[in-house]
Protein backbone atom coordinates (compact mmCIF):
# COMPACT_ATOMS: atom_id res chain seq x y z
CA UNK A 1 0.00 0.00 0.00
CA UNK A 2 1.47 3.54 -1.08
CA UNK A 3 1.21 6.34 1.55
CA UNK A 4 -0.89 8.32 -1.10
CA UNK A 5 -3.41 5.79 -0.87
CA UNK A 6 -3.02 5.09 3.23
CA UNK A 7 -3.55 9.01 3.20
CA UNK A 8 -7.24 8.54 2.48
CA UNK A 9 -7.81 6.54 5.58
CA UNK A 10 -6.26 6.39 9.11
CA UNK A 11 -2.86 7.86 9.65
CA UNK A 12 -0.39 4.17 10.16
CA UNK A 13 1.28 5.99 13.35
CA UNK A 14 -1.89 6.32 14.71
CA UNK A 15 -3.34 2.75 13.94
CA UNK A 16 0.16 1.50 15.25
CA UNK A 17 -0.33 3.61 18.55
CA UNK A 18 -4.21 2.94 18.99
CA UNK A 19 -3.50 -1.12 18.48
CA UNK A 20 -0.72 -1.03 21.65
CA UNK A 21 -3.21 1.55 23.70
CA UNK A 22 -5.84 -1.66 23.19
CA UNK A 23 -3.70 -4.33 23.66
CA UNK A 24 -2.11 -2.30 27.13
CA UNK A 25 -6.23 -1.68 28.36
CA UNK A 26 -7.08 -5.86 27.83
CA UNK A 27 -3.45 -6.38 29.95
CA UNK A 28 -4.02 -3.74 32.07
CA UNK A 29 -7.68 -4.84 33.20
CA UNK A 30 -6.27 -8.76 33.15
CA UNK A 31 -2.87 -8.57 34.45
CA UNK A 32 -2.79 -5.13 36.43
CA UNK A 33 0.69 -3.29 36.90
CA UNK A 34 2.21 -7.11 36.15
CA UNK A 35 1.78 -6.53 32.61
CA UNK A 36 5.11 -5.86 30.91
CA UNK A 37 5.96 -4.01 27.20
CA UNK A 38 6.94 -7.07 26.09
CA UNK A 39 3.72 -8.63 26.20
CA UNK A 40 2.03 -5.34 25.15
CA UNK A 41 4.14 -5.64 21.81
CA UNK A 42 3.24 -9.41 21.68
CA UNK A 43 -0.67 -8.92 21.67
CA UNK A 44 -0.09 -5.47 19.67
CA UNK A 45 1.86 -7.87 16.67
CA UNK A 46 4.25 -5.07 16.55
CA UNK A 47 8.29 -5.46 17.85
CA UNK A 48 9.30 -4.30 20.84
CA UNK A 49 10.76 -0.91 19.43
CA UNK A 50 8.16 0.02 18.04
CA UNK A 51 6.24 0.60 21.52
CA UNK A 52 9.49 2.73 22.59
CA UNK A 53 8.85 4.82 19.49
CA UNK A 54 5.26 6.11 20.89
CA UNK A 55 5.97 5.51 24.82
CA UNK A 56 8.90 6.59 27.18
CA UNK A 57 8.37 3.85 29.06
CA UNK A 58 5.85 1.59 31.04
CA UNK A 59 4.45 4.24 33.30
CA UNK A 60 3.93 6.53 30.41
CA UNK A 61 2.26 4.09 28.59
CA UNK A 62 -0.11 3.63 31.49
CA UNK A 63 -0.85 7.16 31.81
CA UNK A 64 -1.53 7.10 28.23
CA UNK A 65 -4.09 4.11 28.45
CA UNK A 66 -5.67 5.87 31.47
CA UNK A 67 -6.30 9.26 29.76
CA UNK A 68 -7.98 7.08 26.56
CA UNK A 69 -10.37 5.84 28.64
CA UNK A 70 -10.98 8.86 30.24
CA UNK A 71 -11.47 10.62 26.99
CA UNK A 72 -14.16 7.61 26.36
CA UNK A 73 -16.72 9.69 28.36
CA UNK A 74 -15.50 13.37 26.55
CA UNK A 75 -12.44 14.14 24.69
CA UNK A 76 -11.24 17.07 24.61
CA UNK A 77 -11.93 17.71 21.28
CA UNK A 78 -15.67 17.03 22.24
CA UNK A 79 -15.50 19.70 25.44
CA UNK A 80 -14.11 22.06 23.34
CA UNK A 81 -16.78 21.80 20.81
CA UNK A 82 -19.78 21.37 23.35
CA UNK A 83 -19.08 24.52 25.50
CA UNK A 84 -21.28 27.21 25.32
CA UNK A 85 -24.10 25.20 23.89
CA UNK A 86 -27.50 24.14 25.40
CA UNK A 87 -26.28 23.27 29.04
CA UNK A 88 -28.62 20.60 30.20
CA UNK A 89 -27.88 18.70 26.74
CA UNK A 90 -24.10 18.86 27.86
CA UNK A 91 -24.52 17.26 31.33
CA UNK A 92 -27.27 15.17 30.31
CA UNK A 93 -24.75 13.80 27.11
CA UNK A 94 -21.72 13.69 29.83
CA UNK A 95 -23.24 11.71 32.13
CA UNK A 96 -24.79 9.39 29.65
CA UNK A 97 -21.33 9.09 28.27
CA UNK A 98 -20.11 8.64 32.06
CA UNK A 99 -22.64 6.22 32.62
CA UNK A 100 -21.86 3.91 29.74
CA UNK A 101 -18.50 3.64 30.63
CA UNK A 102 -19.78 2.98 34.15
CA UNK A 103 -21.91 0.28 33.08
CA UNK A 104 -19.29 -1.86 31.82
CA UNK A 105 -18.38 -3.63 34.78
CA UNK A 106 -14.25 -2.71 34.46
CA UNK A 107 -14.85 0.21 37.18
CA UNK A 108 -13.29 -2.28 39.78
CA UNK A 109 -10.14 -3.20 37.55
CA UNK A 110 -9.23 -0.13 37.01
CA UNK A 111 -9.66 0.67 40.57
CA UNK A 112 -7.28 -2.36 41.31
CA UNK A 113 -4.76 -0.61 38.87
CA UNK A 114 -4.76 2.58 40.64
CA UNK A 115 -4.73 0.75 43.84
CA UNK A 116 -1.87 -1.48 43.00
CA UNK A 117 0.12 2.18 41.41
CA UNK A 118 -0.26 3.40 44.49
CA UNK A 119 1.24 0.58 46.83
CA UNK A 120 4.62 0.27 43.94
CA UNK A 121 4.67 3.88 42.37
CA UNK A 122 2.53 6.71 44.40
CA UNK A 123 3.64 9.29 42.00
CA UNK A 124 1.88 6.79 39.33
CA UNK A 125 -1.48 6.50 41.40
CA UNK A 126 -1.38 10.20 41.45
CA UNK A 127 -0.85 10.54 37.36
CA UNK A 128 -3.46 8.11 36.94
CA UNK A 129 -5.73 8.99 38.82
CA UNK A 130 -5.39 13.12 37.23
CA UNK A 131 -5.75 11.32 33.73
CA UNK A 132 -8.59 9.29 34.39
CA UNK A 133 -11.05 9.77 37.33
CA UNK A 134 -9.66 13.04 37.99
CA UNK A 135 -9.94 14.42 34.77
CA UNK A 136 -13.45 13.81 34.20
CA UNK A 137 -13.80 15.96 37.36
CA UNK A 138 -12.16 18.77 36.40
CA UNK A 139 -13.72 18.70 33.53
CA UNK A 140 -17.32 18.61 34.89
CA UNK A 141 -16.53 21.19 37.87
CA UNK A 142 -15.36 23.37 34.52
CA UNK A 143 -18.85 23.57 32.50
CA UNK A 144 -20.52 24.04 36.18
CA UNK A 145 -18.27 27.04 36.94
CA UNK A 146 -19.05 28.50 33.57
CA UNK A 147 -22.63 28.18 33.84
CA UNK A 148 -21.98 29.91 36.87
CA UNK A 149 -20.15 32.98 35.76
CA UNK A 150 -22.75 33.15 33.20
CA UNK A 151 -25.22 33.44 35.58
CA UNK A 152 -27.00 29.85 34.65
CA UNK A 153 -26.92 28.16 37.98
CA UNK A 154 -25.97 29.62 41.13
CA UNK A 155 -23.01 28.06 42.30
CA UNK A 156 -20.23 28.54 44.58
CA UNK A 157 -18.32 25.47 44.95
CA UNK A 158 -17.77 23.63 41.31
CA UNK A 159 -15.94 21.45 42.22
CA UNK A 160 -18.19 20.08 45.12
CA UNK A 161 -21.32 19.84 42.45
CA UNK A 162 -19.44 18.04 40.53
CA UNK A 163 -18.79 15.37 42.67
CA UNK A 164 -22.81 15.71 44.05
CA UNK A 165 -23.79 15.50 40.40
CA UNK A 166 -21.62 12.69 39.23
CA UNK A 167 -22.67 10.97 42.46
CA UNK A 168 -26.31 10.92 41.77
CA UNK A 169 -25.52 9.11 38.17
CA UNK A 170 -23.35 6.70 39.93
CA UNK A 171 -25.54 5.74 43.16
CA UNK A 172 -25.89 2.21 44.21
CA UNK A 173 -27.82 0.96 41.43
CA UNK A 174 -23.52 1.49 39.32
CA UNK A 175 -22.22 -0.11 42.43
CA UNK A 176 -24.25 -3.42 41.91
CA UNK A 177 -23.63 -3.51 38.39
CA UNK A 178 -19.90 -3.41 38.96
CA UNK A 179 -20.50 -5.93 41.79
CA UNK A 180 -22.41 -8.02 38.65
CA UNK A 181 -25.59 -8.55 41.47
CA UNK A 182 -27.07 -6.82 38.97
CA UNK A 183 -27.54 -6.91 35.16
CA UNK A 184 -26.22 -3.80 33.38
CA UNK A 185 -28.07 -0.65 32.67
CA UNK A 186 -30.24 -0.61 29.06
CA UNK A 187 -29.30 2.16 26.83
CA UNK A 188 -32.78 3.85 28.29
CA UNK A 189 -32.13 3.38 31.76
CA UNK A 190 -28.91 5.42 31.14
CA UNK A 191 -30.48 7.98 29.52
CA UNK A 192 -33.13 8.64 32.72
CA UNK A 193 -30.37 8.10 34.85
CA UNK A 194 -28.51 10.69 33.84
CA UNK A 195 -31.66 13.14 33.00
CA UNK A 196 -32.62 12.91 36.53
CA UNK A 197 -29.24 13.48 38.12
CA UNK A 198 -29.59 16.67 35.75
CA UNK A 199 -33.38 17.53 36.30
CA UNK A 200 -31.68 17.41 40.26
CA UNK A 201 -28.89 19.78 39.83
CA UNK A 202 -31.24 21.84 38.55
CA UNK A 203 -33.55 21.98 41.80
CA UNK A 204 -30.03 22.57 44.11
CA UNK A 205 -28.88 25.39 41.78
CA UNK A 206 -31.13 26.38 39.07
Amino acid sequence: MTEARRGRGRPRKLECRETLLEAGRDLLLSHGLRMTVDAVALRAKVAKTTFYTYFKDKEAFIEAVMLRESARTMSDEEYRAAIGGDLRELLVGFGVRYLAFANENRLAAWDRVMTSANDVYPELACRLYEAGPGRLYTMLADILRRAAQDGRLDIRDPMAAAEELAGIWYGHTILRVNLKIRAPLTDQEIRQRAERGVDLLYRLYG
